[in-house]
């Protein structure tokens, strides 16, 4: 009897390439995110390759894991630049043309055309893109050549989509959104013909492990035992809003005078304008004394753990704010702005209180609130690790996404098809070349 041919084999792993394009040398909640949901996948049925523009510090933990990766070299764009050509507005021109169709020619038509090899050459069922629809185009033009599904992730709050972007967003195979707010916006942004699926960012709290005591973490600081300890936690980028956070800081000092605020992450070379902005505002204040940059660290809950307030200050809408998740998992009380998806996550006042996105007065009360009232702060998080064992837990996200990949491959004839067929072309080609059955040497 033949074996219908509507569905993929259940003894054939589906192979699915991950694509992290993130390259401004930074590690962010995206690498985390795909990082525990790679891991976690049911490897009888998944096989996993996850590439990545640039090398960073988490690519050991995903090999340590078991995780195949890869690193794609991805040049900067050309800048073409010709002395005194600024003033022949036709030569600028001309310039510009030279420079853009270098760039499309290089970022996407050779890259495009590598991609297609390899994802052919490797057998890949889907292409998963980690970051946004307004990225790696190339590789989702690659993925229709070679035959193979393609999703993205959607982490981004974006407010307009050029022409060349839809075209590409139109057709993916589906959109995985983080929040019901990054949802909302694609809907809003008409954004409707391809499928909008809501799966939510998960984290096992068993995976938050602290290395270092709050006092040990004081410690090093040089922080009393006794001192109120805030902080934010994210890469030092202006919308994230650290610059709230120490004029917030600044306005809770009155009431509480030896207020330490600690300022976790790391800083991209482009946002290294903003990192001198907020030491400038620091010198202004005269709160050198309480603001404590730690940089980039690889065991952040070391320090969330330290924290008495976790803040979630970003200025714009936040498309999901993955660090609180990890506060909840130390049953840290929040304090988020209020936009985006952080009123998804931080349920107010049960697990946190929120404040107007760039009201740093309005932080300050807030934070001073929670300060005068240890108990309350204590219940929150409580509340809140319930919370996230309830709403985000990573096995939910898991189970949803693998049940997305098994709804694109539903109807896919040519997925088992082209496996079959390669299969017996280089069995033939292999007999072709040792017809007495010898070994090759």
């Amino acid at each position: 009897m033949t074996k219908p041919m509507n569905k993929i084999d259940n003894k054939q792993r589906i192979k699915i390439l991950y694509c992290e394009s993130n390259i401004d040398g930074t590690v962010g909640g995206s690498y985390y995110s795909l990082f525990y949901l790679v891991e976690g996948l049911n490897k009888n049925r998944y096989d996993p390759i996850v590439v990545f523009y640039k090398d960073n510090s988490l690519i050991q933990t995903f090999r340590k894991a078991g995780i195949k990766t890869e690193i794609f070299d991805h040049p900067l764009p050309v800048r073409l630049s010709v002395p005194g050509i600024q003033n022949v507005r036709i030569l600028k021109i001309f310039l510009g043309l030279v420079q853009s169709t270098i760039n499309f020619t290089r970022f996407f038509v050779l890259k495009t055309i590598k991609y297609a090899i390899y994802l052919k050459r490797n057998n890949i069922d889907i292409v998963h893109l980690n970051n946004s629809i307004v990225r790696s185009h190339n590789w989702m033009f690659a993925a229709r050549l070679a035959g193979a599904k393609c999703i993205s992730h959607e982490r981004l709050l974006n407010k307009r989509f050029s022409y060349f972007e839809r075209y590409f967003i139109n057709r993916l195979d589906a959109i995985v959104c983080i929040s019901n707010a990054v949802r909302k916006n694609l809907e809003l942004q008409n954004i409707r013909s391809v499928t909008l699926h809501t799966i939510l960012n998960g984290l096992d709290p068993s995976c938050v492990k602290v290395g270092l005591s709050k006092e040990e973490i004081k410690s090093k600081y040089k922080i009393e035992a006794s001192v109120p300890l805030i902080g934010i936690v994210g890469n030092i980028k202006e919308w994230k809003g650290q610059e709230i956070v120490v004029k917030a800081t600044a306005e809770v000092k009155k009431r509480f005078p030896y207020i330490k605020c600690l300022i976790v992450g790391d800083t991209a070379e482009t946002d290294s304008y903003y990192l001198e902005r907020i030491r400038k505002v620091i010198d202004k204040l005269g709160i050198q004394e309480n603001i404590i940059f730690t940089g980039y660290q690889t065991n952040v809950p070391d320090y969330v753990n330290a924290m008495d307030i976790v803040i979630h200050a970003s200025t714009a809408g936040e498309p999901f704010g993955r660090v609180l998740l990890e506060a909840m998992a130390l049953q840290k009380p929040l304090i988020g702005a209020r936009g985006g998806a952080v009123p998804e996550i931080v349920a107010e006042p049960v697990t946190g209180l929120m404040f107007e996105p760039g009201d740093h007065l309005n932080l300050a009360r807030t934070v001073q609130r929670m300060l005068e009232d240890p108990k309350k702060c204590s219940a929150m998080g409580r509340a809140g690790y319930l919370r996230l064992i309830n709403k985000f837990s990573i096995i939910k996200n898991i189970e949803q996404t693998q049940q997305l990949y098994e709804a694109i491959l539903a109807n896919r004839d040519d997925v088992l098809v082209y496996k079959q067929f390669l299969s017996a072309y280089q069995m033939k080609k292999g007999s072709s070349r040792n017809p007495a059955g010898q070994k090759h040497p």
